[in-house]
């Protein structure tokens, strides 16, 4: 058989496997890659060198900061402390902890920030006597448009930015704006919608809000306050790491960004760190190494040229439709697909386009797509980890959302977010601000 063919084959059958979830993602795409060794579509060596390591590392270095502080209780003493400045009032919880959710999901996976979020929302809800179904949708929503926000927030972002050469930086230039303005409308508009729901239906139990007391959730004080500092020097890093390599001549990449703090954190806590390291999620870098060889088939055999080739033929002379259709097709397809492999796929596709466009123009295909592909999540509760996070927690707990419920308010808050987001990239097209 063709090994072309084998390649678009297996490549089909993997991301068939992962969209219906009969089996694990990640033996899904590790079994993708060990199928083009086999099939000598590329030996092994080959096949590793088409893993991205600098996302491999980026990603690592922040799962381990991220699981120090979940350790430490971090987001639990979040949520709690907010709870207590807001008073417990229902309106200010509705407007502010979507707001937080989507401020740490810029930084720091969303799956841990819904995690947390989800259940102290239930919690607290159950205990305002209010409906936490519409505020649980609401934070998600928010979390997945926060995300797009950063090269960090999200993993489709980790893979465009570092596959295709763009910076912490770049992402907090171009799409930061746009994902707050479009954040901004989301939130008011799930506010109006669901503003009948935030009041309480019986009498508050205000004994219980007083022992839910912020302070006690903190499971490590040392490392809470260790963990917050790495984060910190972290994003710092991020954010300067280009300088200190072009005028200190230190090689201080965005991978190591993360990772050096972490390190350092790691050594401080000593005995700690091993069940630190225990709780990093491991599967979703096995995962993301999987799906890099399975699209590096694609790439070895030709056929992501092909299809750059063919995208560069339909719309060679509308620029500005290319950016819409890589806009709403990236939110359509991420709404029904998981988002990181189709986001592996469109780097290396985009990367074939811009040999024939040129570099300028590449960059704002990026961030057409990174928004698409982010904010197009929300659309159902398999779109994101963190939409499957939350609906699945709120399972746990006795109360079901439905997808009912969940496209009720997530289609128009999502048609609104990628709606701003088109008029974001439609200025920056028009202006040459990209």
């Amino acid at each position: 058989m063709n090994q072309t063919l084998i390649a678009i084959v297996i490549f089909i059958l993997t991301y068939v496997i992962i969209a219906t979830e009969k089996i694990n993602r990640t033996v899904a795409a590790l079994s993708g890659a060990t199928l083009l060794i086999l099939f000598n579509v590329f030996d092994i060596n080959e096949a590793i060198s088409y893993v991205n390591w600098d996302t491999i590392g980026l990603l690592f270095g922040m799962f381990i900061i991220v699981a120090a502080l979940s350790d430490a209780g971090f987001f639990s003493y979040l949520a709690l402390k907010l709870a207590r400045l807001l008073d417990y009032s229902p309106v200010k919880i509705f407007i502010f902890f979507p707001v937080i959710a989507g401020i740490l999901s810029g930084f720091m996976d969303s799956v841990t920030v819904m995690l947390f979020f989800a259940t102290l929302t239930y919690e607290i809800c159950k205990i305002l006597k209010m409906d936490a179904t519409p505020l649980v949708i609401t934070e998600v929503l928010l979390a997945n448009i926060g995300g797009s926000a950063t090269m960090v927030g999200d993993p489709p972002n980790v893979i465009l930015g570092l596959k295709l050469g763009f910076s912490f930086n770049d992402f907090i230039i171009h799409n930061a704006p746009i994902s707050i303005v479009a954040g901004a409308f989301t939130l008011l508009y799930c506010y109006f919608v669901n503003r009948k729901s935030i009041v309480p239906s019986g009498e508050i139990a205000k004994d219980e809000l007083k022992e839910m007391d912020p302070e006690e959730v903190i499971e490590d004080r040392k490392q809470f306050k260790t963990a917050l500092i790495a984060f910190g020097v972290a994003v710092f890093l991020l954010i300067v790491h280009n300088y200190i390599e072009r005028y200190i001549h230190i090689p201080l990449t965005a991978p190591l960004a993360p990772i050096v703090p972490a390190i350092i954190m790691l050594g401080i806590l000593g005995k700690r760190a091993e069940r630190i390291i225990s709780k990093v999620n491991f599967e979703i870098l096995l995962f993301f190494i999987g799906l890099f060889i399975v699209v590096g088939g694609l790439e070895h055999t030709g056929v992501i040229n092909i299809i750059a080739d063919y995208v560069t033929d339909q719309f060679k002379n509308n620029q500005f439709g290319l950016l819409s259709a890589l806009m709403w097709g990236s939110g359509v397809i991420s709404g029904v697909i998981d988002n990181v492999p189709y986001a592996l796929s469109m780097a290396s596709i985009l990367e074939g386009i811009a040999g024939f466009i040129g570099i300028p123009a590449l960059s704002i295909m990026v961030w057409a797509t990174s928004l698409g592909t982010d904010i197009g999540g929300n659309f159902t509760p398999i779109g994101a980890s963190a939409n499957v996070v939350a609906y699945t927690t709120m399972e746990k707990r006795g109360k079901p959302i439905g997808w009912v419920k969940w496209l009720k308010i997530s289609i128009p808050a999502t048609l609104i977010s990628l709606t701003i987001s088109h008029i974001g990239i439609f200025i920056k097209y028009i202006t040459g601000f990209f």
